[in-house]
């Protein structure tokens, strides 16, 4: 009868610190971020989130997809209340918070717009002294390059951004006539037009603004050192085993050039 109880108590005792050593990494995301992050009742799915999924496994965690504005997002992992973010531009301001695995998506972000009833913009720096497009949604918190950043300083330029906090509904801005324009990666417009999103065919790329490698941000105050480097380490091994490729493969219908893994923390 002792040994029983014993062997009950210790059985209790293992599952408990299996419990307890359970590991569970956090990722913001917003819904209406197709291919990328899409939300379907209560499942989540789309290209950004089998990747993480990928990469959570392969350390040997679980992946809880939580559903939070962007800008709140960026607030929430400096806090420690969330583990990562995806979808991340590299910036010299961001490392102090955020380790850099990836990239796991080149980002062309374009001014997009309806280009039968907006003037002909053909360079960035146009915006500041020409053209004048109205009002252009910005997403708070984003990053779309230096030349951009340079040119709010611009007073012509910088009436003209509508700053928003959230990546949801940007087609629906453009069909409100709230915006005039709007900076998404064209990726996105190609699925809202090959999907048949409403009246999505009249809005065209007008201008590339900014192109560059996006990453999972993962935040240094949540995780140690030691999983950082199981991070890095895992996308590797699932870039090596062609696992990236295949993923990205079954949402764009095709490879995509410059992912070689480059960490930054």
């Amino acid at each position: 009868m002792r040994n029983g109880i014993v062997s009950v108590i210790a059985a209790a005792a293992l599952c408990y610190c299996s419990t307890a050593k359970a590991c569970v990494l956090r990722m913001a995301a917003e819904v209406n971020f197709p291919p990328y992050l899409m939300l379907d009742g209560q499942r989540w799915h789309g290209q950004t989130v089998e990747l993480a999924q990928l990469l959570v496994t392969e350390v040997g965690c679980h992946l809880e997809v939580v559903n939070v504005p962007w800008l709140r997002a960026l607030a929430q992992i400096k806090s420690g209340e969330l583990d990562f973010v995806s979808h991340l531009s590299y910036s010299k301001a961001r490392i102090k918070d955020f380790a850099f695995i990836g990239p796991h998506h080149i980002e062309s972000m374009w001014l997009i717009g309806n280009p039968a009833k907006l003037p002909k913009v053909t360079a960035l720096k146009d915006l500041s002294e020409t053209v004048d497009l109205g009002r252009i949604a910005e997403l708070v918190g984003a990053y779309y390059g230096e030349e951009f950043a340079l040119l709010k300083q611009n007073p012509f330029f910088a009436r003209q951004l509508v700053s928003i906090s959230s990546i949801q509904d940007k087609l629906a801005l453009l069909e409100a006539g709230r915006v005039n324009a709007i900076l998404e990666d064209d990726s996105v417009l190609r699925y809202w037009q090959t999907e048949g999103y409403k009246n999505a065919q009249n809005y065209q790329p007008l201008m590339l603004v900014y192109k560059s490698p996006v990453y999972f941000g993962f935040s240094k105050k949540t995780l140690s050192d030691t999983m950082l480097v199981k991070l890095k380490n895992a996308w590797q091994t699932i870039y090596d085993r062609g696992d990236v490729d295949k993923t990205i493969k079954k949402y764009q219908g095709k490879s995509m050039d410059g992912l070689t893994p480059t960490a930054k923390f």
